[in-house]
């Protein structure tokens, strides 16, 4: 079968890329620039469904496709960008399907329809619905939450099965999970028995909190059972609206409104068309990160956390109380009391920056660089003007290097970019 899979280079794209590569099937992956690595008997085209949303003509159709899969999706907080991702610029994809003679096989997301004060949820079943009113062969598959290597879930799932005792979000709501593998494995039984166009959810064999899911991945280790504490949902609340102002992937407000509701439903409907029932979750996890892994995954927010407060905090320090033992050490050394002021808030304004900075995630490795950069040029200048300085017992100028030696650690954690849609 030719196959045009769209967002190829997503996480649960470039696990169905593999599967029906595997299975023998010609596919033409798209991406948005076009590239990814060769698997096969495939080709990549360049498509952004965000320019699509807006010029139907930006998408050369390949000259012959038989089924259109569409595994795009992107869980922003940005409304506009999440309309035209997952709602206008589909609907163009379905509409050149339609005109094609190819049917569409649409993955959307379990809740979508039930769900509407969420902005994820709501423009994947606008899309839904327009599919399924096309009148063409169309499936719309909405999964409940897939885990899988490379998928944002996942990841801070990872963090938080090495902690023994771990925050979550909500400790009643339900959920049946499922690997990507799975997903994958339902798509090929799609393939090989189509059924009436419709609406088929996918989920795992087994309903679980999230403290439940996360001893799952915790025996996936050989860690005993954790414990769990919910977040007051306060602070729930403060976080969320943070992770809104920031673009926080890990915990936004449609993330916190999908963790306190239930994500259930039935195998039974795919089970009846194509014969697939998902595995136990527990029989999936053989390639779950090792303990090391996730051990590092997890120190990883604490360590951003203490060097956001070291670098703010010596701001706050050297615009406050220590503003005047600042200039006197530069006074001390030579420098003008006027330009011995100036510098010492420059360099606080500059350490404040270089903290606040590490709470945008597009903008933390280059922020961690110029933290090294800017340790490096202080310990230098402290040495040349302040010798004596290292004599301190505290060893105040020492612990310098261990910062340096933290920022390039947290460099090192710090994903280098994000898989496109």
């Amino acid at each position: 079968m030719n196959i045009l899979l769209v967002g190829a280079r997503g996480f649960i794209g470039s696990h169905l890329l593999d599967a029906l590569v595997t299975a023998g099937h010609r596919v033409y992956a798209t991406s948005r620039d076009g590239q990814g690595p060769a698997r096969g008997e495939m080709d990549w085209r360049a498509l952004d469904l965000e320019r699509l949303a807006d010029d139907p003509e930006a998408f050369d159709w390949p000259e012959q496709v038989d089924l259109v899969i569409n595994a795009a999706g992107v869980l922003s907080t940005d409304a506009a960008q999440l309309e035209r991702v997952q709602d206008r610029g589909p609907r163009v994809l379905f509409k050149q399907a339609a005109l094609h003679g190819a049917g569409v096989l649409q993955i959307s997301a379990l809740g979508a329809g039930s769900q509407a004060e969420v902005p994820f949820l709501a423009s994947k079943a606008a899309a839904d619905d327009y599919l399924l009113g096309l009148g063409i062969p169309a499936v719309v598959l909405r999964p409940s939450l897939v885990i899988g290597p490379g998928g944002a879930s996942s990841g801070w799932l990872a963090r938080l099965s090495a902690w023994p005792l771990a925050p979550v979000l909500d400790r009643q709501a339900r959920t049946r999970p499922l690997h990507v593998d799975d997903l994958a494995g339902a798509v090929l039984a799609l393939l090989r028995r189509w059924p009436e166009p419709g609406v088929l959810p996918l989920v795992g064999p087994e309903s679980m909190t999230q403290g439940e899911l996360l001893d799952r991945l915790r025996a996936a280790q050989g860690w005993s059972r954790g414990r769990y504490l919910q977040v007051p949902r306060p602070l729930a609340a403060l976080g969320a609206r943070l992770g809104e102002r920031f673009g926080w992937r890990a915990l936004n407000t449609q993330l916190l409104h999908m963790a306190r509701t239930d994500n259930l439903a039935s195998a039974e409907p795919l089970s009846a068309v194509c014969g697939y029932r998902a595995a136990s979750l527990s029989a999936r996890l053989r390639h779950w990160p090792p303990a090391a892994a996730s051990i590092a995954a997890c120190w990883r927010p604490l360590l951003l956390g203490s060097l956001l407060a070291v670098w703010v905090g010596t701001a706050l320090v050297c615009l406050g109380p220590g503003r005047e033992a600042g200039v006197a050490l530069l006074t001390g050394v030579g420098v003008a009391p006027g330009t011995a002021l100036g510098l010492v808030l420059a360099g606080a304004l500059l350490d404040g920056a270089l903290g606040l900075g590490l709470l945008w995630r597009r903008w933390r490795r280059p922020v961690l660089l110029a933290q090294m950069a800017v340790m490096v040029g202080y310990t230098a200048a402290i040495t040349w003007l302040l010798p004596h300085a290292w004599n301190d017992p505290f060893m105040a100028v020492g612990k310098n290097l261990v910062l340096l030696a933290a920022s390039g650690f947290a460099r090192a954690l710090e994903p280098h970019g994000r898989k496109a849609p």
